[in-house]
């Protein structure tokens, strides 16, 4: 008897941590099929919007000069003049860096290639030289918020600030760049009822966030997070995962808070 009772035990243990294993996948799943006609409204209407965000950094040796490429992150066009594009994304993807001499920020569009070693005969620094350099409009560690700007004669999408936040259950977005991907939609929902207090790594800042269930990774710090009316409600910061490293949820900073940072920009006026 006392066995069976082990017996059932365990099996009941595995099979407990199979479903633990399991379930983030199969929730991504289904926030994906159950959200094709905003994912795919999302692709054909605001894509052209997200952009990828390459920092090099150049470090001074003993007679010579090294340049380092960043994996890249993301960032979102809400604002154009002219052929001048303004980009959100996160003050920690363009921050310098301790002990390199000097950084240097680029912009991809978003169906601009990147580097394949295969297809390219130049090296990668070159690569990406080719596109337009960024300059630091405005950047705060308070809000981990940037913005920057570049100059192309392309024609990108431009997405609008929503007026205000999003709520516990409303559906949202994320376009971003996860490592090895370009392009990437995924769908999800708020999952917070308020919001969350998100410390950076240094634990000089805590960040009040939202919470959300639309899967970002690294490679996603910057991107937008957007709503049904294709409106920015938040700029993705980070995520959450389980012990075995799988999405659990993504944070973003609010758009009420995206728009006192930009009121502090010498008090820009975005409508």
């Amino acid at each position: 008897m006392k066995t069976r009772i082990k017996k059932s035990s365990i099996v009941f243990l595995i099979a407990t941590i199979i479903i633990i294993i399991l379930l983030p996948t199969i929730k991504l799943r289904y926030n994906q099929t159950m959200n094709q006609d905003f994912i795919s409204n999302v692709e054909h209407k605001a894509l052209s919007a997200n952009i990828k965000i390459i920092q090099f950094t150049y470090e001074s040796g003993y007679n010579s000069t090294s340049t380092g490429v960043s994996a890249g992150a993301s960032g979102v066009i809400f604002h154009r003049e002219g052929n001048k594009y303004f980009a959100l994304t996160a003050n920690h993807v363009i921050a310098e860096r301790e002990g390199v001499d000097r950084t240097e920020i680029i912009a991809m569009g978003f169906d601009d290639m990147d580097f394949d070693i295969d297809n390219f005969g130049s090296g990668v620094t070159d690569h990406y030289k080719q596109f337009p350099v960024c300059m630091i409009e405005y950047a705060r560690e308070k809000y981990d918020l940037a913005v920057i700007s570049f100059v192309s004669d392309e024609d990108y999408a431009v997405l609008p600030l929503a007026k205000k936040a999003p709520e516990y259950g409303d559906q949202v977005a994320t376009m971003s760049n996860p490592y090895g991907e370009r392009n990437s939609v995924t769908a999800g929902k708020i999952r917070s009822r308020k919001n969350w207090n998100y410390e950076d790594q240094s634990g000089k800042f805590t960040y009040s966030v939202i919470n959300h269930t639309a899967l970002t990774s690294g490679g996603s710090s910057g991107s937008a997070l957007i709503n049904e009316d294709l409106e920015i409600v938040g700029i993705n910061l980070g995520g959450n995962e389980n012990l075995f490293r799988q999405f659990v949820s993504g944070m973003a900073m609010p758009i009420d808070q995206v728009r006192v940072f930009l009121r502090e920009w010498d008090g820009y006026a975005f409508p």
